[in-house]
């Protein structure tokens, strides 16, 4: 991230917040004791209220609620399950697993956006992202790394 900030001169402020909402959540996912359908309604919950004023404020027009069966309907309970989904698997796997791997499982969806972005999207991709890149998933590595061989060193001693 250091490399990245002093190529663009630009403190990273909302990467930043981002690596620390997504830590945070993997945390609490982790720590808290309750089931991944409770939790899921828990957060839906929290967020109606903001989904709503935002359907309110929006032009009139660019949103319905209209009756009938429409293609967009049917997107939008598949978006709804889609969504849904990886969020209960997410949350049940979560408390099986050590909060380490957690972790490591975050950088995966933002490594498949990158990926789409700049291969399918044509994202520009500089030298400095490529470098901040290789930096990030190494430091990714060695520390997967130590977490195994410290499993490894507890297991020959038990």
């Amino acid at each position: 991230m250091l490399y990245l900030t002093f190529s663009y001169g630009v403190f990273p402020w909302i990467s930043l917040l981002l690596a620390t909402t997504f830590a945070l959540y993997g945390l609490l996912k982790k720590t808290v004791n309750v089931s991944a359908i409770s939790g899921l309604t828990i957060e839906t919950l929290l967020i109606t209220p903001v989904a709503l004023i935002y359907l309110w404020i929006i032009p009139s027009g660019s949103f319905t609620f209209t009756p009938f069966i429409t293609v967009t309907n049917l997107f939008l309970i598949g978006a709804g399950i889609a969504t849904a989904v990886p969020l209960l698997l997410f949350s049940s796997g979560a408390k099986q697993i050590p909060l380490a791997m957690v972790g490591f499982l975050q950088y995966i969806t933002p490594t498949m956006m990158l990926v789409i972005g700049v291969f399918f999207y044509k994202e520009p991709f500089s030298q400095a992202h490529l470098v901040t890149f290789a930096f990030i998933w190494t430091a990714l590595f060695i520390y997967m790394a130590s977490i195994y061989k410290n499993s490894q060193r507890r297991l020959r001693t038990h």
